[in-house]
């Protein structure tokens, strides 16, 4: 998440650090009011953002921080810059990933779709990462995974949540691939789903049936064997899809709300 430092916040995303600008008025970032007025005036994509001056006013803040909101929406590819004309938002296909996780970070969960197919492209990608730490894995990563492994039998064994320990999980297996832009990319669908891995994990018979999974992975990964391995990823990040696509066909508003960031524990 972000960190706060006077007058800004640096959000922290897949290791790339994001300026956030703060002004007096608020201890929310800008950006995150700036897009809360976007969606209560229901601007839709093409439509003109009010003038920096207009903003400045409505929001309470300067300029200067309005200016560095909007700039960081650009960047992010949230809204476009037209010389002589304004600025206008985009498509929301047209956004960049990045911009889905920080602004659910921020509070403004995804949709239901984009639930949906952020969870098909990380099958994808966690079953090449998989493929890839059988063949490239060492010692440390070996070393790490299991003692992620032994933290997470202990968080078990506490009837706690495990969701901290699944995202350390899974990024430690990423990481024996040895791709750091692997690494980066999943990263960010980590930190996107980490908010619905609590709710998930707030059943502890899920914990433990995805612990067993995980320590057959590391298995699958000790011995090289590739081919057991992505078996193994498949069936255990389709379980959670399963789950996640009865809840989201049964229960939309739940799981939206908990995606960001205020999961409710399970009846």
């Amino acid at each position: 998440m972000g960190t706060r430092s006077n007058p800004n916040w640096h959000y922290h995303l897949g290791g790339s650090k994001i300026l956030l600008a703060m002004d007096d008025a608020s201890t929310k970032p800008l950006v995150a009011r700036l897009m809360e007025f976007v969606a209560e005036r229901r601007l839709q994509p093409g439509d003109r953002l009010p003038s920096e001056r207009e903003l400045a006013e409505r929001l309470g803040s300067g300029r200067n921080a309005v200016r560095e909101a909007i700039a960081t929406l650009t960047s992010l590819r949230i809204v476009e810059s037209r010389p002589q004309s304004g600025s206008y938002l985009r498509l929301r296909r047209q956004s960049s990933f990045e911009a889905l996780v920080m602004l659910s970070g921020l509070g403004r969960p995804p949709t239901a779709s984009e639930i949906s197919e952020t969870m098909e492209v990380r099958a994808t990608l966690e079953r090449t990462a998989l493929e890839l730490a059988c063949a490239r894995r060492d010692e440390k990563d070996l070393a790490a995974l299991d003692r992620i492994v032994q933290e997470t039998e202990a968080v078990i064994d506490e009837k706690g949540n495990i969701a901290d320990a699944d995202n350390a999980f899974h990024l430690a297996l990423v990481s024996a691939a040895h791709n750091a832009i692997l690494v980066r990319v999943l990263n960010a669908f980590y930190e996107l789903s980490l908010p619905r891995r609590r709710l998930y994990f707030a059943r502890l018979q899920r914990a433990k049936a995805s612990h067993r999974q995980h320590k057959q992975i590391v298995e699958a990964v000790r011995e090289r064997d590739a081919a057991r391995g992505i078996k193994l990823i498949h069936n255990h990040i389709e379980s959670a899809r399963s789950y996640w696509r009865s809840e989201l066909s049964g229960r939309p508003r739940r799981v939206l709300k908990s995606a960001g960031g205020n999961a409710e524990e399970e009846e």
